[in-house]
């Protein structure tokens, strides 16, 4: 699963409510029912123009999610302005990353406390199967519910899709991402390249412009964390392969597989020294400082290239999709889920924030500060959003044929193998068909053959 990109920097003046988990319990009002407080109007409409539905005045809700800003300071934001006008109250327990889901989980297992989630979709098939998510069919079709012209159609089927299971549908999605490579134009101009546009030529502009001014030919993610497990997922995807199919049985085609990781092992000679320690945000800092002439990465991580800020090459990428044949682009589909809690008493406060937040003008919002992409289909037609996100042509592309994350419940295990096996090629250890082949098995053993 991808981590998002942790920002080093905290903005001044933001203080994310970190709770323990007995004091989380105790914000939430308790458990079990599926309604509100009784006291609020979840039918009342805006109290400012494109504000969020709903009148909750007693509702206190606590939120979970990972911690990192731009995000999590954006969404103190909408948190603050959704209390404005609703009247109820939201608080943000905030955490890394790689704590969140044992710390959802634990909650989830035990007496509750949680409103909202945000799920990643490698545990949300585990929370669904378990019962600790609460259905939203009725509310996202009720018209009372929604303002005008907002329904499940007012996102992109196959993203909102993600957030069904077993024909229910139970969480909204946003966080909408995926691979792209980012390119230096003026480092490939003055050395004579053309854009690349397979990942043969990827590969082989490397090698060309590695140790060229003292920058490495491209940085890629090596640190088993789940981004490895994405670009693999590019990867495969672009050769018309998968993980499984519909049946939940791996349909993995071995010599896809070895053809992405020889691809893979190529790139890391010629990525900055000690490849095997970056994630998306390790990679992307190498990029921003002008130490590689490419990047592969998630395209929320890619924001740090235009971030003046932050970057000194600014202004100097290309983007491209990941494509093996020029005419034939693809992606994994990274997505996260906001999600409601089964035992959560205020589901009615919830659902409101839900509806407001993951909407096409929020979402612009939030796509602006963190270079992400939003799931409904007025996002992509903002021109504001066009204009700042200059990695947006390349990911509609890589998207057109794409594969969402896995989110079935066996999928972490198997994961952390392949992304071993990465690794092991990249040191030597395995060949890419070796690799390839353990690849198989790990998946074929998580899923059950």
């Amino acid at each position: 699963m991808a981590r998002p990109q942790r920002q080093v920097r905290r903005w001044s003046g933001f203080a994310i409510a970190l709770v323990v988990a007995s004091a989380v319990v105790a914000c939430s009002g308790g458990t079990g029912g599926s309604g509100g407080s009784g006291d609020g109007d979840p039918n009342a409409a805006p109290a400012s123009a494109g504000g969020p539905m709903g009148r909750f005045p007693d509702d206190k809700l606590v939120l979970s999610r990972w911690a990192g800003d731009p995000w999590t300071s954006g969404q103190k934001d909408a948190a603050a302005a959704w209390a404005k006008d609703t009247g109820g109250s939201l608080d943000l327990d905030a955490v890394p990353y790689e704590n969140l889901h044992d710390k959802q989980a634990l909650a989830l297992a035990g007496a509750g406390g949680y409103d909202i989630l945000y799920v990643h979709p490698s545990w949300f098939g585990e929370f669904a199967k378990a019962g600790y998510l609460a259905p939203i069919d009725d509310k996202l079709a009720d018209p009372k519910r929604n303002p005008g012209g907002f329904s499940a159609d007012s996102f992109l089927p196959n993203v909102l899709a993600q957030g069904k299971y077993d024909g229910k549908q139970y969480c909204l999605p946003d966080f909408v991402s995926t691979t792209v490579l980012a390119y230096r134009k003026d480092v490939f101009e003055k050395n004579g390249l053309k854009p690349p546009t397979t990942l043969d030529e990827v590969a082989a502009d490397a090698a060309t412009l590695n140790g060229k001014d003292g920058m490495a030919g491209i940085a890629l993610p090596g640190k088993r964390g789940g981004a490895v497990a994405d670009v693999m997922g590019s990867l495969l995807t672009a050769q018309g392969n998968w993980w499984f199919g519909a049946d939940g049985k791996t349909t993995l085609d071995k010599s896809a597989a070895a053809n992405a990781v020889r691809f893979y092992v190529q790139a890391a000679k010629n990525a900055p020294s000690g490849v095997l320690n970056f994630h998306v945000d390790e990679a992307s800092t190498a990029a921003a400082q002008g130490k590689a002439a490419m990047i592969i990465s998630t395209t929320p991580s890619l924001q740090a290239l235009e971030d003046p800020a932050k970057s000194s090459t600014a202004g100097k990428w290309g983007y491209a999709p990941l494509a093996f044949t020029a005419d034939k682009p693809a992606g994994e589909l990274i997505y996260w889920n906001w999600c409601i809690a089964a035992k959560s008493t205020q589901q009615d406060a919830a659902y409101s924030f839900l509806q407001w937040y993951t909407s096409g003008e929020q979402q612009a919002k939030v796509a602006i500060a963190a270079a992400t992409g939003g799931a409904t289909k007025d996002f992509y037609t903002n021109p504001d959003v066009a204009a700042k996100l200059p990695f947006l042509d390349a990911m509609n592309k890589a998207l057109t044929t794409s594969n969402p994350q896995p989110s079935v419940a066996a999928w972490p295990k198997a994961q952390d193998q392949i992304e071993l096996a990465v690794q092991e090629a990249i040191q030597g250890k395995k060949s890419p068909e070796q690799a390839a082949d353990a690849m198989y098995q790990a998946v074929s053993s998580a899923l059950g053959g």
